[in-house]
């Protein structure tokens, strides 16, 4: 386990007509203090002035649309990539010029990369080999006493493992360290509960199998970090759910910190201690899941947060705390008084997600009276989309959602009245895109 610092983190890839392609590879130095690089004008910019600090056995979820840089900087932790500028902190190390495989972290990619020709049981094994040679390697380096084989012994040892090989693995010579590797696959095979699963090879298993066996692989290394990249996107809607509650419930047991990229938001509410939402190579907000949902910092946040988006109204703010729109006017309670002075006058975005919507009985001043467009009957809820244009529904009308109750059936083209549930209502500046609270500055 350990805590994860990401300090003013720096990412470009050069402009292939870019002449000085070599200038904007360059990696900070790790002593130094880093600000923003000069490199990162002269390519594409990837990753801007990320700043994260990731708790000691905490569930951080990273979450964007696809090409935010969430994947690149996962892959910038793991080693996989090179930093343009900024410090990477793994526990007390700064890790920025360390390779991978000394970083002592564990990763489960999207495609699951198992090896085709290699059983269950090596699949999960194959890193321990490799991890547990090197730590032997990097003890004598050290100077540490260690108590070597007899060349007789060891060349013994090699001869009774190739010819034990072909044999069930019961009846196959193990050597201590073979010993020590199969408890730990076993006990990893045992968490995962694919124990009967470990003589069979990948293409005879199916996609929540082979996932499960990519994650024993990274737990049987009993690493310092988790680094998973979208590892359910290619699973089916249930067997996603299912994975996702086995993940949450592992990374509990376990205890070791986890930074999981996804762009789903229901994986992303669902997992995580926190969310980092991260638009355009930056981080928009970093908050635990109820936190972003109810109080998003921006407009980006509000309706990426949210299946189906937060609608978003344009109104203009006049005589105090009065929302006008040509359909409606809303009146916010006095908490707004204060935060509200400064925006005398001005166009705002009032954003309102469809369940705080209600079917209202009554035509009044803060009521929409709407005509419904669309109906989406769902079985366990009810979605309609409408518009609020006086003139009708046209090519550019720009519609809204609201969610009700499915008991309440109503049909396209029937005219009903929504009342707004106060306490539950966003705003946000139009320019800059930046919610408005009434009890905190953003």
């Amino acid at each position: 386990m350990a805590k994860v610092t990401l300090e003013n983190i720096y990412k470009s890839f050069p402009n292939r007509n870019n002449s000085e392609r070599a200038a904007t590879q360059s990696i900070a130095k790790p002593t130094e203090k880093t600000s923003k690089p000069k490199q990162a004008n002269r390519g594409i910019s990837v990753l801007k002035a990320i700043n994260l600090e990731i708790q000691d056995g905490e569930f951080m979820v990273l979450v964007g649309p696809s090409g935010c840089g969430k994947s690149t900087l996962l892959r910038a932790i793991a080693g996989l990539e090179e930093l343009t500028g900024g410090n990477i902190w793994v526990g007390d190390r700064l890790v920025n010029n360390l390779p991978p495989k000394e970083r002592d972290i564990a990763m489960v990619f999207q495609n699951y990369a198992l090896y085709p020709h290699l059983n269950v049981y090596d699949n999960i094994a194959f890193g321990l080999r490799r991890t547990i040679a090197t730590e032997d390697k990097e003890d004598r380096s050290k100077g540490v006493k260690t108590k070597p084989l007899p060349k007789i012994v060891e060349l013994l040892e090699n001869l009774l493992r190739a010819m034990t090989r072909s044999l069930p693995r019961k009846m196959r010579y193990l050597s201590k360290k073979e010993r020590e590797i199969e408890l730990r696959v076993r006990e990893a095979a045992k968490l995962l509960q694919i124990e009967t699963l470990l003589e069979r090879y990948p293409k005879e298993l199916s996609g929540g199998q082979k996932q499960r066996v990519a994650l024993g692989r990274a737990i049987a290394r009993n690493p310092r970090l988790f680094l998973m990249d979208e590892p359910l996107s290619n699973l089916d809607a249930k067997l996603r759910a299912e994975t996702r509650s086995q993940i949450v419930k592992l990374q509990r047991h376990l205890e070791t910190t986890t930074i999981y990229v996804t762009h789903d938001r229901v994986e992303a509410m669902t997992m995580g201690d926190r969310i980092a939402v991260m638009n355009q190579g930056q981080i928009q907000q970093i908050a635990p899941p109820l936190e972003i949902y109810d109080r998003p910092a921006n407009i980006f946040v509000a309706q990426f947060m949210g299946s189906p988006a937060m609608n978003l109204i344009p109104v203009r703010l006049e005589r105090g705390i009065n929302l006008i729109h040509p359909q409606f006017r809303l009146t916010v309670s006095h908490d707004w008084n204060e935060t509200l002075k400064s925006y005398q006058g001005q166009s705002l975005l009032l954003g309102i997600r469809p369940e705080h919507f209600e079917i209202d009985s009554l035509k009044k001043e803060d009521n929409l009276v709407i005509k419904v467009e669309q109906v989406e009957a769902l079985g366990n809820e009810t979605y309609i989309a409408f518009n609020l244009d006086k003139n009708g529904p046209n090519r550019d009308a720009k519609y809204f959602q609201a969610k009700i109750s499915p008991d309440r059936l109503v049909q396209p083209g029937e005219e009903i009245c929504l009342s707004i549930v106060q306490d539950k209502i966003h705003l946000f500046e139009v320019e800059t895109g930046r919610a408005i609270s009434p009890d905190r500055a953003i």
